[in-house]
């Protein structure tokens, strides 16, 4: 059982290993959505193209733990990512270092794109999260949502912890207001699988649910989570004045040679009901769920500081 199976190709855009695709977990680096006009002329796009990129794996590296960079010509941005695996748990963390590399400064915006897809995608298929107020993006981002409820115009609504109503909408919504970490998670009942991350506020303080139904069925699901909570090129963003929505930023500025780093933790559990909350203590994952008492603790390799 794959939870990330999805794949979307691509027209028109080639890579090292040929037609492009957007697969499983991947990162939109660069911008969240479509270039401008003149970007695409320029060879930008659609989410950065660090997913089309060869990345370099570098020294040491082991059965646990590998670093791995790449450099995007376009964007001007390179990534130097460490993915660590717990040895005594289904968790792996990851740190990224994203350096603008060009001679001037420039506004960027950051988000992990996993997206779940059958056979753990079905109509009982149930989300879970920590988000709060939010918008639609194919509204004038002035509806606002309320997790878990998608309030895309007057009188269209969708419960987004459900996956049984069919829906083509992409709803953005900013973590709780106070928590020191967000997380988003995805659980099969069928499976009893649980399928989750969690990553400090401040790297991402947005959730992003891509629905995408065909043929009256709900074919993927984005459990993404970023910088952005607007779904557009940047020009569009800035000029718009919703660089700011919500009280959190949705574009931020890397100096020429500046550097940043975010962290976050993927994890699996075999759980039995639904999530209630899941929290994050020194090096653990803290699972809470409906008619337990205690949490399903998941060691990390590290600290998610």
């Amino acid at each position: 059982m794959n939870p990330l199976s999805f794949t979307y190709p691509l027209e028109g855009i080639a890579s090292a290993c040929g037609q492009a695709a957007f697969k499983g977990h991947f990162l939109c680096l660069g911008r969240w959505g479509d270039p401008s006009a003149a970007e695409r002329s320029a060879g930008a796009i659609k989410h950065g193209d660090f997913f089309v990129r060869q990345w370099e794996v570098l020294p040491p590296y082991s059965d646990t733990r590998v670093r791995m960079r790449a450099i995007s010509p376009v964007e001007k941005l390179q990534v130097e990512r460490e993915v660590i695996l717990e040895e005594s748990a289904p968790v792996f963390y990851v740190q990224e270092t994203v350096t603008n590399v060009g001679v001037l400064g420039r506004w960027y915006n950051m988000v992990q794109h996993p997206t779940i897809a059958g056979p753990f995608l079905h109509e009982h298929t149930r989300v879970f999260s920590n988000a709060d107020v939010g918008i639609c993006q194919e509204s004038d981002h002035t509806v606002r949502s309320q997790w878990p409820v998608g309030q895309a115009g007057a009188g269209e609504k969708v419960n987004l912890e459900y996956s049984h109503q069919p829906d083509n909408h992409v709803f953005s919504f900013i973590v709780q207001p106070g928590a020191a970490f967000g997380w988003l998670a995805a659980w099969s009942p069928a499976d009893k699988l649980l399928i989750g991350y969690s990553w400090p506020r401040a790297d991402f303080p947005w959730i992003n649910c891509w629905q995408h139904s065909e043929n009256g069925k709900m074919r993927y699901r984005g459990l993404e989570f970023g910088t952005s909570g607007i779904h557009a090129p940047l020009e569009e963003i800035m000029r718009s004045g919703k660089a700011d929505l919500l009280g959190e930023k949705t574009v931020r500025f890397l100096g020429a040679g500046e550097r940043i780093t975010t962290r976050y933790a993927g994890f699996l559990a075999k759980i039995e009901d639904e999530v209630t909350d899941i929290t994050i203590t020194d090096r653990k994952i803290n699972i809470h769920c409906a008619g337990r008492d205690k949490a399903i603790g998941l060691p990390m390799a590290q600290p998610m500081y």
